[in-house]
């Protein structure tokens, strides 16, 4: 299927940002002739002439008017350009055998978004996959990467590289607009006590009224959502929404065929404190997923974990879809080169209400988008953070939503800052709107491996699995005392 444009919706758009420098130019004449020039510097009409004044308004509203046309140049630049498209693909006809290109960018990563099949999301329009909180618009025929909404003001998609400066220009076009009704209400007011009331102040003094509200509910929605790391999209359901993931099982579980979900597991891990995984070591890493200081989220267990048709977890059935292994093929017309280590996913359905992105802070979810100093807050000059995807572990950060989804799905000990399940779980579901409340005023708390959006403590890649194995056999062959080892 090829991608469809609306032209009618995307030439409309493009147009109304010539119709908004329109409205800016004609405030702008207002409020330096007909209110500055004639009325304050020139006195026309008999009032007293007031220099200063006549100085300081327009000189006071282009200092505001700057950040404005600074902002929204740098939006349409960045929507016109590339907002963040994914490619589009070939067309498939449907006979092909293996899975269409790209799906390793997925499946080497250790979380994705996927379907009931454990694939990542395809989109037949683009004719590519799907990643995660990419959304596909009819308006422009095009998948973006995290979309937030198709917005005419601006002609085109705001998405992950557009949303900062997006609010950035509402939130100046606001100041600008709440200065401009207040220096045109006063001076309203103040002639209505006298004759000849101009018209242009009227009319401007409407503009800049119906915009300050409607940029005031833009900027206040808009941090809202960022605080909360959900987009318009996203917010649509987000109390009632579940989603699947893809989470890779950890070594123990590697390569198993469940039929069900696992037993729980233990609450107690023994870390290891050899060189090789201290933080000071002075090896390379691999890879940013290779870091030593990720060591406690997955838990070895002694013995082998046998599969199982019931659960003990509450939720765990509803949670555990099926496990997928990949490569799903290996090709045939490649180099006879080792092939790539499987690695096995469970496919976990999200409990309504879960958002795995929402880092559990309101500051951390801010600085996902605006950056992480005051002048990129306020500056729009570089992209947000989130818009890095080149972690290993997953498109986009994942917060505490993500960890309580590994503790109701088995495979990750519950942490002390979570209630029992008795008294969490007693006489009601996770999906009606009294426990999600329940659920929103919990205090969030951050294990020490969830700073900065990482990966959590203990997410075991297959790695660091070998590096576990392989101090094994040294401390087994004489190596130095004092290494602990996993048991």
């Amino acid at each position: 299927m090829e991608a469809q444009r609306n032209n009618a919706t995307v030439a409309t758009a493009r147009a109304i940002p010539v119709f908004l420098t329109l409205i800016v130019a004609y405030t702008s004449y207002v409020i330096t002739g007909p209110l500055a020039i004639q009325y304050l510097l020139d006195s026309t009409g008999g009032a007293p002439r007031r220099i200063a004044l006549g100085l300081a308004i327009p000189i006071a509203y282009y200092l505001l008017l700057l950040p404005v046309g600074i902002t929204y140049l740098r939006l349409l630049i960045v929507v016109w350009r590339q907002p963040g498209y994914v490619p589009t693909g070939s067309p498939r006809d449907g006979t092909e055998v293996e899975p269409a290109s790209g799906i390793e960018e997925f499946w080497q990563r250790d979380v994705f978004a996927c379907d009931a099949r454990g694939l990542p999301i395809w989109c037949s329009i683009c004719n590519n996959w799907k990643p995660d909180r990419a959304h596909h618009n009819q308006d422009v025929g095009r998948c973006t990467m995290k979309m937030d909404h198709f917005c005419p003001w601006v002609g085109g998609i705001v998405g992950e590289k557009s949303l900062k400066f997006f609010v950035q220009f509402n939130f100046y076009s606001f100041l600008l607009c709440a200065y401009g009704m207040s220096v045109l209400a006063y001076f309203v007011a103040e002639r209505k006590r006298g004759a000849n009331l101009d018209v242009h102040w009227l009319v401007a003094l409407g503009l800049a009224a119906f915009f300050t509200l409607f940029t005031f509910g833009i900027v206040a929605n808009s941090i809202w959502m960022v605080f909360r790391n959900v987009t318009t999209i996203e917010n649509i359901d987000a109390e009632s929404r579940t989603m699947l993931l893809a989470v890779l099982l950890p070594p123990t579980m590697q390569g198993m065929e469940l039929n069900g979900p696992p037993p729980p597991p233990r609450a107690h891990l023994s870390y290891d404190r050899s060189p090789a995984r201290s933080g000071d070591s002075g090896r390379p890493l691999t890879s940013d997923i290779d870091d030593p200081s990720h060591s406690t989220y997955f838990i070895t267990l002694q013995g082998t974990r046998l599969p199982r048709r019931s659960s003990i977890v509450p939720y765990q059935d509803r949670i555990w879809k099926g496990t997928i292994s990949y490569p799903l093929h290996l090709r045939t017309d490649r180099p006879p080169l080792p092939a790539p280590q499987p690695r096995t996913f469970a496919i976990l359905e999200t409990l309504p209400g879960m958002n795995p992105w929402d880092l559990g802070s309101s500051y951390l979810n801010f600085k996902e988008v605006f950056g992480y100093s005051l002048g990129e807050w306020l500056l729009p000059i570089r992209h947000s953070p989130c818009c890095d995807h080149s972690s290993l572990v997953s498109y986009f950060p994942l917060g505490p939503d993500f960890q309580e989804l590994l503790v109701e799905a088995g495979l990750a000990p519950r942490p002390s800052f979570l209630p029992p399940r008795e008294s969490y779980h007693q006489a009601d579901d996770m999906g009606s709107a009294t426990s999600r409340k329940r659920r929103r005023k919990r205090k969030r708390r951050l294990n020490e491996g969830w700073q900065n959006g990482e990966r959590p403590d203990g997410w075991l890649s297959e790695k660091e699995a070998r590096r576990m194995r392989n101090n094994t056999r040294k401390s087994m062959h004489g190596a130095p005392p004092g290494l602990d080892v996993l048991r």
